[in-house]
């Protein structure tokens, strides 16, 4: 995983999944994000860092379009969550997101290896713990 930048989309993996939302249509976008959250849950400590970084750009998507603040003042964010189209969320796409960013931060995980040791470690980890934060207390409409 390359990255640039601590937030969400600032890495490769997320640029490019990124760029998959952006050439979906509107009703496939909360598949595309259901499946990336999925891949993260369901790998548990057997996923990636590659995957990690997917499943973190989806779950800002997944809070930006609950709550319509930008999460990140990344280019490389969606152009989908520019014209507010976002993705429809509902709660078991929110609690999916929850549970993704949870299997993110455990110990020992592909994610947090990848940021042992580094000078922004404690930065990087704050990120994801923040985003985490606010989707657990973001309200459904």
């Amino acid at each position: 995983m390359a990255t640039w930048q601590l937030g969400p989309f600032d890495n490769d993996d997320a640029v490019e999944w990124c760029g998959v939302l952006d050439a979906s249509t509107l009703d496939q976008h909360a598949d595309i994000a259901r499946q990336t959250l999925e891949t993260a849950v369901t790998a548990g400590r057997a996923l990636t860092a590659g995957d990690a970084a997917r499943a973190v750009a989806a779950a800002a998507t997944v809070l930006q379009s609950l709550t319509g603040v930008w999460v990140s003042d990344s280019a490389y964010a969606p152009r989908i969550l520019i014209g507010r189209e976002g993705i429809l969320i509902g709660p078991t796409l929110r609690d999916l997101a929850i549970r993704a960013l949870g299997v993110i931060l455990a110990e020992g995980s592909a994610w947090r290896l990848r940021w042992a040791d580094d000078i922004e470690e404690d930065e990087a980890l704050a990120v994801i713990e923040k985003l985490r934060r606010d989707l657990v207390s973001t309200t459904l409409p």
